[in-house]
């Protein structure tokens, strides 16, 4: 398993970029929705597009899945009943609804068994704030809800791997689309999906709205769009802000779509620091190249230093623009270096006018006009300059 954990890292960090965003189970499938039936012999759903990965949904013969992208022997495939996976409790709130609880938090895996181990590596996807899903069972029914793990079905938009060849194409693509649909809806109202007005946790009364085929594509599409290389979050979030605009505030479908609209600014913020790093890192390489370089200039043999000195030149003191003096080393026409003895060890006037070789700190060497020699020690080369 340790190859198949470091196989899927970098996938799994793309990953947190897909959100299942429906705070409804029902939505419906965009344009680019294939559908495809399992052959003779059934169909497991697996966490990882691998043998090795951890069944979250086994169905038989004929059953409809939605299909979205091939990876080589692997096909991602939605049922519209759901995949069986785990979750904290801490990370749900009970509704009025029997067996139907509420997402508290955002970026909420979904694992295939009840654990945190690398063995239990979770879905692509994650619950957000708002999401609605249905428990199927917990592991310790003892326990506090918010101690004990899950088990839940999951919500619209989630996805897991089937081989493709368990796979054939919907005879009847129309009908297939028909069938999945309609089960999904059977499940909405099996969730109290329906028309009605109920209150909320801070006792605002808000309308649970069937959304229309339009508002489920589009909440679909921008969800799509977040998950697309590269992201195309600007064009997500006008398709959550048009969801918004025609939808009762409040509602299960306007939370999704302002859910939405944050990820993608969040996903965009962390972008945009990424970018930033990443130029910076540059910056630190490129300066640490022009470092390597002026140490290896002045270490070798074949440069005026001789392998022997920080700097080298003849010595004279200059008066400042301020008023000030400095001493600087100058050495075949130009300063090398400007220098002082701050330990005042070695008075700089005695070797005005000679050519000596100084040992010392070096300050601002790559990427400045002017570098500085913190001296310790300090060499006469030649006489004074005549």
């Amino acid at each position: 398993m340790r190859n198949d954990t470091m196989r899927f890292t970098c996938w799994t960090a793309c990953a947190v970029l897909v959100a299942t965003l429906a705070a409804t189970p029902a939505a419906a499938q965009n344009e680019q929705t294939e559908y495809v039936v399992a052959d003779t012999t059934g169909v497991t759903i697996r966490n990882i597009y691998d043998k090795a990965g951890i069944p979250v949904g086994k169905f038989g013969p004929g059953t409809v899945l939605a299909a979205y992208e091939t990876m080589g022997k692997w096909t991602q495939v939605e049922p519209a009943s759901g995949l069986t996976c785990w979750v904290l409790g801490a990370y749900l709130n009970e509704t009025e609804t029997s067996g139907q609880y509420k997402v508290n938090g955002n970026g909420i895996n979904m694992r295939p068994l009840p654990s945190t181990g690398n063995d239990s590596f979770p879905l692509m996807q994650h619950l957000y704030a708002g999401d609605m899903v249905r428990m199927v069972g917990r592991m310790d029914p003892s326990a506090p809800l918010k101690e004990d793990w899950i088990q839940i079905r999951t919500p619209k938009g989630v996805y897991g791997w089937a081989l493709t060849s368990t796979l054939k194409p919907a005879p009847d693509p129309a009908q297939a689309a028909t069938t999945w649909e309609a089960e999904w809806s059977a499940i909405m109202e099996a969730m109290g999906g329906s028309d009605e007005t109920s209150t909320d946790e801070t006792g605002t009364d808000e309308t649970t709205t069937t959304p229309t085929p339009e508002t489920e594509d589009e909440l679909v599409r921008a969800r799509r769009m977040m998950n697309e290389s590269p992201p195309q979050y600007d064009d997500a979030k006008k398709l959550f802000a048009a969801v918004l605009a025609r939808t009762p505030s409040g509602s299960p479908i306007a939370r999704a779509a302002q859910n939405g609209m944050i990820q993608a600014d969040a996903y965009m913020s962390i972008e945009a620091l990424q970018r930033q790093l990443e130029a910076e890192r540059v910056e630190r390489e490129r300066k640490e190249t022009e470092r390597q370089a002026e140490l290896e200039r002045r270490l070798s043999k074949d440069t005026t230093l001789k392998g022997r000195y920080d700097a080298r030149g003849w010595l004279e003191l200059r008066e400042m623009r301020n008023g000030e003096t400095a001493w600087y080393l100058r050495f075949a026409g130009q300063d090398t270096c400007t220098v002082q003895c701050t330990s005042g060890r070695y008075d700089l006037g005695m070797f005005a006018g000679y050519e000596v070789g100084v040992i010392g700190l070096m300050t601002n060497e790559a990427g400045w006009a002017q570098s500085n020699c913190d001296m310790r020690s300090i060499e006469v080369l030649s006489g004074r300059a005549q």
